[in-house]
């Protein structure tokens, strides 16, 4: 006798559908930049037809909204989840958090360079305005985890206004590796050191004011 498999549920089967449309049209982005994400490519990239698309997004802008809120979203709750398990239990010295982060933040934006590149064209160039500040807001999230995690270090920090210079420091940090990374055309010309990560850290604990023999918190 066949064994019959089990039907997946319809709700199910629908989320399983959106996962693939949204994960297809992100790698695209990512290895083809904003102009490779066509409607007819993200079906053929997710094995469905191009009606599947327009079942579940009324346009192509709407599609691409939604890689975006996902990816930022994304990133933001992994930061959170990371930060909480390193910082909690382990009483990470200030030094060692610090360079951790800066490596992290230089990590991050090289491996996901390509679509970092397209989501902030998209953004960028999107007519809706109120849509721009809703990205920058997803944006700014990003950061917000490391802000509140060196913002517990407060009492080593030597700035005279540390929650400020915290928030100050982490979004010069990404708007530098911004304009390295991933802009198409820099705003300054700039002679990039190869140690880029080892100069960041270097910055934040020059203006942060940490030291390295920072005690365990």
């Amino acid at each position: 006798m066949t064994k019959l498999r089990p039907r997946v549920p319809k709700q199910e089967r629908s989320r399983l559908t959106l996962h693939r449309l949204l994960s297809a049209a992100e790698a695209l982005l990512e290895h083809g930049g904003l102009d490779a994400a066509t409607v007819p490519a993200i079906a053929e990239a997710a094995g469905v037809s191009v009606g599947v698309i327009y079942r579940h997004f009324p346009n192509k802008d709407a599609l691409l909204r939604a890689v975006y809120e996902r990816f930022f979203a994304t990133t933001a709750e992994q930061n959170v989840v990371r930060l909480q398990a390193v910082s909690a239990p382990m009483n990470i010295p200030l030094p060692v958090l610090a360079r951790g982060i800066g490596k992290g933040m230089v990590e991050g934006y090289r491996r996901r360079r390509g679509l970092l590149r397209a989501l902030t064209r998209y953004a960028r160039t999107h007519p809706d305005s109120s849509f721009r500040r809703s990205a920058q807001k997803m944006n700014r999230a990003t950061i917000s985890a490391l802000v509140i995690l060196l913002e517990s270090y407060r009492d080593q920090i030597r700035h005279p206004d540390p929650e400020a210079a915290i928030e100050f420091a982490l979004f010069t940090m990404a708007s530098t590796l911004q304009n390295i990374l991933i802009e198409d055309e820099r705003f300054i010309a700039l002679r990039v050191p190869g140690n880029i990560e080892e100069e960041l850290t270097r910055m934040l604990f020059g203006y942060l004011g940490i030291s390295e023999s920072s005690p365990t918190p």
